[in-house]
């Protein structure tokens, strides 16, 4: 399926960030090596909302049906359950 990737000023510590309509945003600001690891990342999370494990809100994260706040998280976080899959995908890059 195609992946839409567009590059955007995402704000300071924003690498990635990928939509419910699986477009994946890229900070305009990295390094080619770094957009590889972010897209193959995001690309996770797309498919995580494509396969309905992960959902969001305005107010919260939803993984596998259990919801997390977002006041409540640090949203980058390797130990949550959808960023440890990803962040396996792009530490092999």
């Amino acid at each position: 399926m195609y992946t839409q990737i567009r590059f955007a000023d995402l704000g300071k510590g924003v690498m990635g960030r990928t939509e419910r309509d699986g477009t994946i945003f890229i900070n305009n600001n990295l390094s080619k090596k770094d957009i590889n690891k972010v897209i193959a990342h995001e690309k996770i999370h797309k498919k995580q909302f494509e396969s309905g494990e992960l959902d969001y809100d305005d107010e919260a994260l939803y993984w596998r049906g259990k919801r997390y706040k977002r006041t409540d998280i640090n949203m980058g976080n390797r130990n949550l359950p959808w960023e440890g899959p990803a962040y396996k995908a792009s530490d092999k890059i």
